[in-house]
């Protein structure tokens, strides 16, 4: 099985009717006569039998995306299909879709055509047919699908396309999909915690909320039952993510500040707290709350914050509702208070009616502020989006804006002043690709590299003295080690880390 990086999901089911009438859009039966029926032999018979088949699953996008693929396997697996990390091997491919760029969409559609290619079951899932109605019923009409909003659904989905027939599942609905369904984590040690659902947003660039809907909180009591939940499993890691963490709330009369301040009570010694992506608008207001929850011991003092552009007139083009003053105020506010706050953005070069002195106010920007993660995007225009239907800057300039920004990106040295220091890592599952480190982080979250690779630093927080710098990492000498005491060994020898497939992880609802 495979999962990129770079996650959602949310509360209770509705009845089995209701969602039946909702979501079924479509069973397209595979016509097979009485006669054809007595052809097919024991084995191909025993071949139909549900949860005996193979499956590979491969994910696109966000952590939200991540999180939704983890509880379809977790109830793939519960029901006894087994993962291979062959896709030659499946007999069925789950492919969990991401619609933000377009590469990764092309992607998708590249495998897409592949399983087709190969006659290899597919069910299709993620933001890609949840948005785009116009490609559901052209490249993708033969296909199985399942929506962000019906992941508990993906049994009967895999069963029904395993069986020769089309299902789709998709719209949206009144309750969201339950957190405490079966689960196989990617990371044993990391569990992602989907806040909500859609966002507040309307950027005239982005197909997100055509797939995600509007916003859709989970209640904080489910949220919170959810991090007990994980804790009592071990989980040395808590990640909260949703289109736009910051907007949390705003349906269901609450907010993330208060949502956090209940999170870390929660907290063990140790077990770290990850907050994810959030615009400026929705944290304007939350500053003093959102800076006191990043001081704490068991948070990262970590924060995306997309800015996207730091000319105002750009940032009217793509309706991102803040001003780089604003987005200014908050990074400022956050530098100042958290010590050794660590902000990550995003940049779109070549944005429509970009101008050269627009896209000298973005590199002046990233020059100030030095930031140790910027994701950097040329502008891919998403089709039935506003800004598809703007004049656009011409590719070349484009690209080259890209590279210039890249370069100055890569020339930063924003670890240079760590060289020699002590700090406190915390250490999960990720090995490097090598094999001859573990990865850290510490509470800025700064990737730490330490020499072993082995499972024998899993789960522990270190000590560490950083011996060189590099543009995206340090590595470091480790000084000592201590276990995280919630950390379950139970865990690592069930999975550690074997197969991202197996079932030793499986969560299953008698033990909640």
């Amino acid at each position: 099985m495979e999962i990129c990086n770079s996650v959602e999901d949310i509360e209770d089911m509705l009845a089995p009717t209701d969602r039946i009438e909702q979501n079924m859009l479509g069973v397209v039966p595979k016509s097979i006569s009485k006669k054809n029926m007595q052809d097919v032999d024991q084995d191909k018979a025993d071949a139909l039998i549900p949860g005996t088949q193979t499956l590979w699953l491969k994910t696109f996008g966000c952590s939200h995306n991540v999180s939704d693929s983890e509880y379809m396997q977790g109830l793939l697996s519960a029901y006894g299909y087994t993962f291979t990390e062959s896709k030659h091997a499946a007999d069925l491919w789950v492919l969990n879709s991401c619609t933000v760029k377009d590469p990764s969409q092309a992607a998708f559609m590249n495998l897409v055509k592949e399983a087709q290619t190969h006659e290899k079951g597919l069910v299709v899932a993620g933001c890609v047919p949840q948005a785009d109605r116009k490609l559901r019923d052209s490249g993708l009409s033969e296909v199985s699908m399942v929506g962000v909003q019906q992941i508990d659904k993906i049994v009967e989905v895999v069963e029904q396309t395993l069986q020769g027939n089309t299902v789709r599942h998709l719209g949206q609905r009144r309750a969201l999909p339950a957190l405490d369904l079966p689960k196989i984590r990617r990371n044993p040690l990391v569990e992602i915690i989907p806040l909500s659902t859609g966002c507040l947003g309307a950027c005239t660039y982005c197909k997100t909320r055509y797939a995600r809907g509007a916003l859709g909180s989970y209640a904080p009591e489910v949220i919170l039952e959810r991090v007990s939940a994980v804790i009592k499993e071990g989980v040395t890691e808590v990640w909260l993510s949703s289109e736009d963490t910051g907007a949390y709330g705003r349906d269901i009369n609450t907010s993330l500040s208060q949502l956090l301040d209940q999170i870390v009570e929660l907290l063990p010694e140790d077990v770290m707290l990850r907050v994810g992506m959030t615009n400026p608008p929705f944290i304007l207001s939350q500053l003093d709350s959102i800076a006191r929850v990043l001081n704490h011991p068991n948070v990262f003092s970590f924060l995306h914050i997309p800015v996207q552009s730091a000319s105002n007139v750009v940032l009217e083009k793509m309706f991102r509702e803040y001003t780089i003053e604003e987005f200014c105020t908050v990074a400022d506010y956050l530098l100042k208070n958290v010590p050794s706050m660590t902000v990550a953005t995003d940049i779109i070069c070549g944005f429509p009616g970009e101008t050269d002195e627009d896209f000298d106010l973005t590199m002046a920007l990233i020059e100030q502020y030095r930031f140790g993660i910027v994701n950097i995007s040329q502008f891919y225009p998403r089709p039935g989006t506003p800004a598809a239907k703007m004049k656009r800057v011409p590719t070349q300039i484009a690209k080259d804006r890209s590279r210039r920004l890249t370069r100055l990106f890569e020339s930063l040295t924003p670890y240079a002043t760590m060289d020699g220091t002590e700090h406190k890592i915390w250490i999960n599952t990720e090995v490097s690709d090598d094999q001859r480190f573990n990865v850290g982080h510490t509470k800025s979250y700064v990737k730490v590299l330490v020499p072993g690779g082995g499972q024998e630093l899993m789960g522990t927080t270190a000590l560490v003295r950083v011996v060189s710098t590099h543009r995206f990492h340090v590595v470091a000498e480790i000084i000592s080690v201590k276990k995280i005491p919630s950390y379950s060994q139970s865990i690592v020898e069930a999975e550690l880390y074997s197969s991202p497939a197996s079932k030793a992880n499986v969560r299953r609802h008698e033990k909640f």
